[in-house]
């Protein structure tokens, strides 16, 4: 599929400041390594945007609003501001493709796709499920031919991750720790072992919580043993994956953006026809821009 020139033009401007977040944050891990308190302070995403001075559509410099994710490590985050019809799913695979090259310097791993309506849910799982359409055929150039199109019932394996993109669907609800229904992201379930060490590796399970503190698991703070639990919301943590959001605007409530976070996201995608106050346009498509 061709692209048209504002959506050129939008992904140059992603692929620079991806750039400049790849220099800041080698420059953060080392930090990590000097001093963890120092690097605490040093919000390596703002400082790549301020470095490339990302302008509205008036040509007015953006100011960065700063996030952070479930382990409290600045968090990586940008909106692409596109009115209705102007290509927001093909921009997203190809926001994806880009991440992964110059980012992440990977082709496999784990997209965490949220989107609003089941409307929505369905087109874009389609799309993404047909090798034939666009949308997948630049999924599959980024990831070799290796794609796998999961929804939230669906199992996967540590295999399956290291061999593969896999992009997993979710309704924005189950975004939402109080949704009752939804709750069973966070359950104890079967499938998922191949994430977490054997029930009776006490000391493993120790290690793992102590990278991940917000993971969930049996027992509490000062318990002899701790277990970590073999929930889908776990291993997404544990995965830290991309997290692309459809109609962003419509995730700021403070539960949904509260447990967006909380799955340990390396960079979270927004993309948006109104982004909201607390949102960062990298981009502003606008509708003469379609008119062109």
């Amino acid at each position: 599929m061709k692209l048209k020139e504002y959506q050129i033009r939008c992904l140059n401007d992603i692929k620079l400041y991806l750039q400049s977040l790849l220099e800041y944050k080698s420059k953060y891990d080392k930090y990590i390594e000097i001093d963890k308190d120092m690097a605490f302070d040093y919000d390596f995403p703002k400082k790549a945007w301020e470095q490339c001075d990302i302008k509205n559509a008036e040509g007015e410099s953006v100011s960065y609003n700063p996030k952070r994710n479930g382990l409290n490590e600045p968090l990586p985050n940008f909106c692409i501001k596109v009115p209705t019809g102007g290509g927001k799913t093909l921009l997203a695979t190809r926001t994806i493709d880009l991440i992964n090259t110059i980012y992440l310097k990977k082709k496999t791993g784990l997209v965490l796709w949220i989107v609003p309506t089941n409307q929505i849910y369905r087109q874009t799982i389609n799309s993404l499920r047909d090798r034939e359409h666009p949308y997948r055929q630049v999924l599959d150039l980024s990831s070799g031919g290796r794609t796998l199109i999961l929804e939230k019932g669906d199992r996967f394996t540590t295999q399956d991750v290291n061999e593969n993109l896999v992009v997993m669907m979710l309704m924005l609800p189950s975004a939402n720790r109080r949704n009752k229904e939804t709750l069973k992201i966070f359950q104890d379930a079967g499938g998922f072992d191949s994430f977490f060490p054997p029930d009776d590796e006490f000391k493993a399970h120790e290690e793992l919580i102590e990278k991940f503190p917000n993971l969930d698991y049996f027992g509490d703070k000062d318990s002899f043993w701790k277990q970590v639990k073999t929930s889908l919301g776990n291993v997404l943590r544990i995965l830290r994956p991309i997290i692309i959001i459809d109609e962003g605007q419509k995730a700021y409530s403070e539960n949904a953006q509260k447990t967006i976070r909380n799955f340990n996201p390396s960079i979270v995608v927004e993309l948006s026809a109104t982004p909201p106050a607390g949102s960062n346009p990298i981009c502003h498509i606008t509708g003469q821009d379609l008119n062109r």
